[in-house]
């Protein structure tokens, strides 16, 4: 069984590059869009928060519908990626480059398109990976290295507006970001597709019936999906407000790309350093190590002030490190579960469970963020008061790291001391 189940490093490479070009169109739409909109044509945060709460809240539960589905038609998987990878790459297009539509039309049909095609890359291709091997070993493996290739997508796209904007006239940057996009959708597809050919005996599996009732999850994997939604929305209230703690606090606009190279630049760089952890503690035992460095490093944030550069720069390496655990651990576990519980023709469902959580915390985080920074009066790009920053500050780091110790603290409780930390040994 062993020989079977041997992952070759150029089989990992051809199965994880395709995350490479979603990581690159995660950054436009989660990250610059709100910001795009809002000082471009003027919509208000609260409106933008708004919006965004309604369109993630449908977005995320789509996903466990669009798993099921998966599921149903796993046969034809190569073709619902590559309609869906088209219409990812046109909607962003759109979001960014025309103008025909109002601009409140185009900002709601653009994200609610394009974060829909998204999902339906992203579960299967995580699907995909869960299904191929059972050996716990090789999960940890596939999840860490389609992880790194999300973040060197993602690193590639933070460089690539201010790049473009040197080289060409601002009014095209987005144009040609486009266009980049489109060539690394293209080259990720194309390996996908031979990945795919040559392992899709292991991933078709029993197709899966069009129904799947949350009651069907074991006690522990509920648990677990509560903890990671937690941790996902502490996480994901700095990633919404990254750009104005930047611009409008630190007041240093201009390094904003530095700032998000150096913190995911290490998440990718310790990933390694993360698997090895979990062989001496286990996943879950790895995964609280993470969080509490997470919130013990980016703390110190709520104290920054005007002008800390280098200070920040060590709060982003070090909660840089933290994130590689956050990012790894989950998929991992949810892969273990599908393979101890004989439940691979439910894949997609439980990835799409998986993302419907992320995405419901990004949802109610940018809600939460974009309502408690318009009631401290807050203003995009302006000379805001100190009672304002002090709002900006608490929403961006004291809050996050209270919510992400919480959950560190139902690890340990639940899965640690209670020494059911190897969680799929419990099933």
């Amino acid at each position: 069984m062993a020989q079977k189940e041997k992952v070759e490093l150029s089989s990992l490479i051809q199965y994880a590059f395709l995350a490479l070009p979603l990581g690159f169109s995660g950054f436009p739409l989660y990250i610059l869009a709100p910001d795009f909109y809002a000082i471009n044509y003027g919509i208000t945060l609260s409106t933008l928060g708004f919006c965004l709460l309604f369109i993630r809240i449908f977005d995320a539960f789509l996903d466990p519908m669009i798993g099921i589905i998966s599921d149903r038609y796993r046969h034809h998987t190569i073709l619902n990626m590559g309609v869906s990878a088209c219409i990812l790459v046109l909607s962003i297009h759109i979001l960014f480059n025309v103008t025909l539509f109002s601009p409140f039309f185009r900002f709601v049909a653009c994200m609610t398109i394009s974060v829909t095609a998204y999902s339906v890359l992203t579960i299967n291709l995580n699907a995909m990976g869960g299904l191929w091997c059972h050996q716990e070993k090789h999960q940890l493996k596939i999840s860490a290295i389609r992880e790194i290739f999300s973040i060197i997508g993602l690193l590639f796209a933070v460089s690539m507006p201010s790049f473009l904007e040197k080289i060409n006239h601002k009014d095209t940057a987005y144009e040609w970001f486009v266009l980049i996009l489109l060539a690394l959708m293209m080259l990720g597809f194309i390996h996908f597709y031979y990945w795919h050919r040559r392992y899709s005996q292991k991933t078709h599996g029993t197709m899966a019936v069009l129904s799947f009732s949350f009651s069907d999850l074991s006690y522990d994997l509920k648990k677990f999906f509560c903890i990671y939604f937690l941790s996902m929305f502490a996480s994901s209230i700095p990633a919404v407000l990254v750009i104005f703690f930047v611009r409008d606090l630190l007041g240093v606009e201009g390094y904003t790309g530095f700032f998000l190279l150096i913190y995911f630049f290490f998440a990718a760089v310790f990933m390694p350093f993360w698997t090895y952890v979990s062989k001496k503690r286990g996943k879950y035992g790895a995964w609280f190590l993470s969080m509490l460095l997470a919130s013990f490093s980016f703390i110190w944030a709520f104290f920054l002030m005007e002008g800390d550069v280098w200070q920040y720069t060590v709060i982003c390496f070090v909660s840089g490190i933290a994130l590689g655990g956050d990012l790894v651990f989950p998929p991992a576990i949810v892969a273990d579960h599908i393979h101890q519980s004989k439940s691979q023709k439910t894949a997609s469902t439980y990835y799409g469970i998986l993302n419907l959580l992320s995405k419901s915390s990004l949802a109610f985080a940018t809600a939460l963020s974009f309502f408690i920074l318009d009631y401290a009066d807050f203003k995009v790009g302006a000379k805001n008061l100190n009672a304002s920053l002090m709002g900006l500050s608490i929403t961006y780091a004291l809050i996050p790291c209270i919510i992400k110790i919480t959950a560190a603290f139902f690890v340990w409780k639940i899965f640690i001391k209670s020494n059911r930390g190897k969680f799929n040994e419990n099933i």
